[in-house]
């Protein structure tokens, strides 16, 4: 489904949360009230019976969070959510113990989270609905125990430390200046969720004792549970743990309300280490009609949307200008009635000046001539189309859309509706709405008084921010102009189906062979080409194909960047001399879905299309290969940001990181970026020559197809055998570009944060199959809850871990990847701790695990053998692996080939010392880099 439509369904269904509480339902919710205030939300999803329906999501939203803080109170709110973990109250063992005790994982079956207006508790059992009263017990105890003590909180105040350390960075720096700029006069920049370094080493128990006393209540608290549940029975357990609990008073919170001013506020918002380039006006407003309930909310909503997109559709036409290369318009809600309209320009380089007075120009014309009728009623006819759709095909919500759905209820607090519902009210309320109201509402939201003006630069390139007598002069300037009419939206022009040309001579299939058993063919063209077809032994509507060939980035003769740019640049361009627009129009009339990926082995091509416009894809595979196009904008633009890469690398830390990564990884790699003298030189006739090349190479596609035999052989003779090959050259040498035997390390004195940051790369040599890659998958979340276990919870060091580990193809190789952050001081003894925990797997992984991980793959496959991508995908790994389709017979047998003695000995095989690097990046200016090459 397109971007732009999901937008609009999404907007849909938040649309109609806000309906009053007088108004329907979804009949399928059973909702309910304790006396004491604690609401209720209960849905049996009604999902097939089968092993998935026992699952359970259950979560109690307490409506408080850093917002509510009072001043000594900063942080207390999310250390409160983690010190609940560790009340006892009835149960007999601390919450968290007692949890593990029953094979609860951390992330896994429960969590919380923390943001600045509601604290979220979540369980998802792994027994599901066997498991509901302990659910509810654990939810009662983390509100309502409250027996944590002073020594529990100084047990977590390092992990919360370490979280903290975690989400340092440019984003964190560049979201709190963008906070501090579009939130200011309120209580948001003072108010992070996590708090800071200060707040979190300095909070008291009292603290924490009286917020939860003040805002943990009943009558602040919304439980909503999915699952196959008795009502009754839930019903019954709520009153028994949940009842006694006594409501309070809650004070009114207009602090989490903007507070208005009328004045330009003018800031920067800049970090050495952000590309962001732009220049925006910012319109602060109230607008408490939008958040009402009922219809009428709904009818303002549908305006906003309607405005917000005509608007943006319209100002997106007025791009390119001179010194202003695009528009951009977002909104934001905040609070309960709050909003921040935003109207961006990005600038061509610094040309923030020009920028500025274009982008004035264009909020004037906004003024002046208002929405086009054209815009509005495109605007209109994209929310009929995707309500109508909705009642079209009103399937019941699935388990997880049940969880979303009133999990987005509770934090908006509003209702669920059912499909049917929302899309008959947004009709209902559609044609009623005129362009007077879209123009009414944008000039109303331009007319706010209160407006910040936004400077961004790349890196820390100067910036001269301009005056208020400056912006003042200019806006008058634009205000006594008379502006022309905006760009009038133009259709979209279409391309008949016979556009694109035909191949001339078809070619021929020269060879044949049968896989009775699999249900694949394999045909061999003429050209030396070779076709794999699966044909599906379920309902398939679409065609799916996967075209590859070896010619890798490391391939021979070719610069390795010079390849990725061909083949990126042409994959988006138009054959058949077609224009861009015309082959989007071509896409999009056929259904043609189309992706391109080029890695260090091959070249592959992804796509899909109905099974009725399988030659409308083969086709536009035929031109991009023998009658490619090249955009020259396309190609000058992404000439422009190679060469901005190059001029940032002394600046930009990531780079710098991933260059020395690779170092590591491989000494002797021949893979480089090109220097500003070849991108200079470089010309878009090289770029069609390296393409023309690649496109030469021999190609196997994997297709999954129901399609009659004669109708695809004739489309493979017309359209792929007739596509010229040249003879088949030496693969890649993947010595090049795989990890390097033994150990290396290297440091790096440039991180700005506080930190260290460690990352490790391992393999281990293991020949490529199903069941030993389908292992690796399981132990693979196994090993991150052992070390998470290790260095978060006992030893307080981390709280950011990933390891991730697979079992490659190509290289026969376990390859290993772990990444964790951590105070300078503990790196090297966490490292060693890290260690020590992947090496002890194979001992510590116990059955019960090994079960639970089993179960869960038997569930998966059962919808793997009927998912398209999964079979398309294994009948090429087969391929790859023995040039027959064998593993789609092995399938059926992948669990039961499974077992924990076979687990207990990959899980030794995830982390190979001998053969490991190690990269460490400590605090240090970035001018001062200390790299060395030694044992760990």
């Amino acid at each position: 489904m397109p971007i732009y439509v999901l937008l609009l369904l999404s907007t849909l269904l938040g649309a109609c949360t806000h309906i009053s509480p007088s108004s329907e339902w979804d009949p399928a919710i059973i909702r309910g009230q304790l006396s004491n205030g604690l609401e209720y939300r209960l849905v049996n999803p009604g999902t097939p019976k089968d092993a998935s329906n026992e699952r359970l999501d259950i979560r109690l939203t307490v409506q408080a969070g850093s917002l509510d803080e009072e001043d000594r109170q900063v942080g207390v709110a999310h250390l409160l959510e983690h010190l609940n973990f560790y009340n006892q109250g009835e149960l007999p063992a601390r919450l968290r113990d007692y949890l593990q005790q029953h094979h609860w994982q951390q992330g896994l079956h429960y969590n919380a989270v923390t943001n600045y207006e509601r604290t979220q508790y979540l369980l998802s059992p792994p027994r599901g609905v066997q498991e509901l009263e302990r659910a509810l017990q654990a939810l009662a105890t983390l509100a309502f125990a409250a027996d944590f003590t002073a020594t529990d909180l100084e047990a977590e105040r390092p992990i919360v430390i370490e979280e903290w350390r975690g989400g340092l960075g440019v984003a964190q720096r560049m979201n709190d200046q963008r906070t501090a700029a579009q939130r200011h006069d309120s209580r948001y920049p003072a108010r992070a969720t996590i708090g800071n370094r200060e707040a979190i080493l300095g909070a008291r128990l009292e603290a924490l004792r009286d917020y939860q006393e003040r805002w943990y209540r009943p009558n602040n608290m919304t439980l909503s549970a999915v699952g196959d549940i008795d009502p009754e029975r839930f019903r019954h357990l709520l009153e028994r743990y949940f009842a006694s609990a006594l409501p309070a008073p809650l004070s009114e919170r207009g602090y989490r309300e903007l507070t208005l001013a009328p004045r330009l506020h003018i800031v920067r918002v800049q970090d050495a280490e952000s590309g962001s380039n732009q220049l925006a006006l910012m319109f602060r407003g109230h607008e408490a009609a939008s958040r009402a309930p009922g219809l009428a909310g709904l009818r303002e909503r549908l305006i906003d949307r309607m405005t917000l997109d005509a608007a943006t559709r319209q100002l997106r036409r007025q791009a390119p200008q001179d010194g202003v290369s695009a528009f951009a318009v977002r909104k934001n809600q905040i609070g309960r009635y709050s909003s921040v309209l935003a109207i961006a320009a990005t600038p061509d380089g610094r040309r923030h000046d020009d920028a500025l007075s274009v982008l004035l120009k264009e909020i004037e014309r906004l003024r002046q001539r208002g929405i086009q009728h054209a815009d509005g009623e495109r605007a209109r006819q994209a929310l009929r189309e995707t309500a109508q759709g909705m009642l079209d095909n009103a399937q019941p919500y699935s388990f997880e859309q049940w969880v979303t759905r009133l999990n987005d209820a509770t934090l908006r607090e509003g209702i669920v509706q059912s499909r049917t519902q929302i899309a008959q009210s947004t009709l209902r309320q559609l044609d009623g709405i005129t362009l007077d109201e879209l123009n009414q509402r944008l000039r109303h939201w331009l007319s706010s008084p209160d407006q910040i003006l936004q400077y961004s630069a790349p890196g820390l390139s100067p910036l001269t921010l301009a005056s208020n007598e400056r912006f003042n002069g200019l806006r008058t300037h634009w205000q006594g102009q008379r502006l022309e009419p905006p760009q009038p939206l133009q259709d979209t022009p279409s391309v008949d189906p016979v556009d694109a040309p035909s191949a001339g001579r078809p070619g021929h299939i020269v060879q044949r062979k049968t896989f009775p058993a699999q249900q694949v063919e394999q045909w061999q063209l003429d050209n030396g080409d070779r076709l794999v077809w699966l044909k599906p032994g379920f309902p398939l509507q679409r065609a799916y194909l996967q075209a590859e060939t070896g010619a890798g980035e490391l391939g021979p003769a070719e610069t390795g960047w010079r390849q990725q740019m061909a083949s990126q640049l042409l994959s988006r361009s138009a054959p058949f001399a077609w224009s861009l627009e015309q082959r989007r129009q071509w896409q999009s009339s056929h259904g043609l879905n189309l992706s391109l990926e080029h890695n260090l082995q091959r070249l592959e091509f992804h796509a899909n299309a109905p099974s009725a416009e399988l030659g409308a894809l083969l086709a536009l595979y035929r031109g991009l290969h023998t009658a490619p196009g090249l955009d020259e904008a396309m190609f000058d633009a992404s000439r422009l940001e190679l060469q901005q890469r190059l001029e940032s690398v002394r600046h930009d830390l990531q780079l710098r990181q991933n260059a020395s990564q690779q170092a590591l990884l491989n000494p002797h790699a021949t893979w480089q970026m090109p220097t500003q003298g070849e991108l200079q030189a470089l010309s878009i006739q090289d770029i069609r020559r390296d393409w023309q090349r690649l496109a030469r190479h021999p190609v196997t596609y994997y297709l999954l197809a129901d399609i009659p035999r004669e109708r695809l052989e004739s489309l493979v003779r017309e359209e792929l055998a007739a596509i010229p090959r040249a003879p088949a050259r030496p693969g890649v040498d993947m010595a090049s570009g795989r990890q390097a035997a033994g150990m290396r390390s290297a440091t790096l004195r440039i991180a700005r944060e506080p930190r260290a940051t460690l990352n490790a790369n391992s393999y281990s040599e293991l020949p490529w199959s199903p069941e030993d890659a389908a292992a690796i998958r399981l132990l693979t979340p196994m090993a991150n809850r052992a070390l998470k276990q290790a260095l978060r919870s006992e030893a307080s060091g981390v709280y950011r871990l990933v390891f991730d580990s697979s079992l490659n193809q190509d290289s026969n190789r376990v390859e290993s990847r772990l990444t964790f952050s951590s105070a300078p001081a503990r790196v090297e003894e966490l490292w060693r701790l890290a260690l020590k925990t992947l090496r002890d797997l194979p001992r510590q992984l116990s059955p019960e695990e090994s079960r639970q991980a089993l179960q869960a793959l038997a569930n998966s496959e059962q919808e793997r053998l009927t998912d398209p991508g999964t079979q398309l995908q294994r009948l090429v790994l087969g391929y790859r692996a023995w040039g027959t389709p064998d593993y789609l017979s092995r399938q059926a047998q992948l669990v039961t080939a499974i077992d924990h003695r076979r687990l207990q000995r990959l899980a030794g095989r995830l982390f190979d010392e001998r053969n490991s690097t190690r990269l460490l990046l400590l605090p240090g200016p970035p001018e001062a880099t200390v790299t060395s090459r030694a044992p760990h």
